[in-house]
């Protein structure tokens, strides 16, 4: 075996420098063997002409390693990077859709409960104004009319009242279903707290607000709570 075959084979990991020593031997042994057939074949008679191929020694080549099979090439089927990127996009998208859902219901609740704590202070500072200027007089005999809508209602009371209704100097307004006298500064200062509340209020002759035209009070024989 020549000196760059066996460098060749070597450097390529198909054989071993064990091989390569074992070969130069078996060569080396056959070189000699060779030689001594050579010289007995000089001392013996000439035989039939028989070639003579000496056995050799050489050991097997040794074997490359194991060639992968078509089955072994194979190699596991790559995941599918487009549907496995529209899927994690869409995934995306349910996240983000119910994640603005749910801030935006939080943003609704917030809101509602701001609302309802507006309405609950606003509904307190009338109550308080209400009850603080407060002007029904319980002894009150004057039958005074007046319509909300197209319903026509009344309260009692004084003569000074009277006047001062029709003067625009007091105002008619509800607190939890009763129907309360208070000055007319005080219902201007209610309808800037809360526009929506129902204020009767005759403002230089002119009906403001649920107001009408008062029909002529009367004196009642007997006062009735409605």
């Amino acid at each position: 075996m020549s000196n760059s075959l066996s460098e060749q084979l070597l450097k390529a990991g198909l054989i071993t420098q064990a091989q390569i020593d074992q070969a130069e031997q078996t060569k080396q042994q056959q070189k000699e063997k060779a030689k001594e057939a050579r010289e007995q074949a000089k001392l013996k008679p000439a035989k039939p002409n028989r070639s003579f191929t000496p056995k050799s020694n050489k050991p097997p080549a040794a074997k490359p390693e194991e060639v992968n099979t078509p089955e072994a090439d194979k190699k596991p089927a790559p995941n599918k990077p487009a549907k496995s990127r529209k899927s994690s996009d869409l995934e995306q998208f349910y996240r983000e859709r119910n994640e603005l859902e749910r801030q935006e219901k939080a943003a609704e609740e917030q809101r509602k409960r701001e609302v309802a704590e507006r309405k609950k202070q606003t509904r307190q500072q009338v109550r308080e104004l209400i009850t603080a200027h407060l002007k029904n007089v319980d002894d009150a005999a004057i039958r005074y009319n007046f319509v909300v809508g197209e319903t026509v209602k009344y309260l009692y009371v004084t003569e000074q009242q009277q006047q001062e209704l029709a003067a625009g100097t007091l105002a008619i307004t509800f607190l939890e279903g009763k129907r309360c006298l208070i000055p007319s500064e005080v219902a201007e200062q209610i309808l800037a707290i809360d526009p929506d509340k129902l204020i009767v209020l005759n403002k230089d002759g002119v009906e403001t607000e649920e107001l009408v035209v008062p029909e002529i009070p009367v004196k009642p024989v007997t006062p009735s709570v409605e």
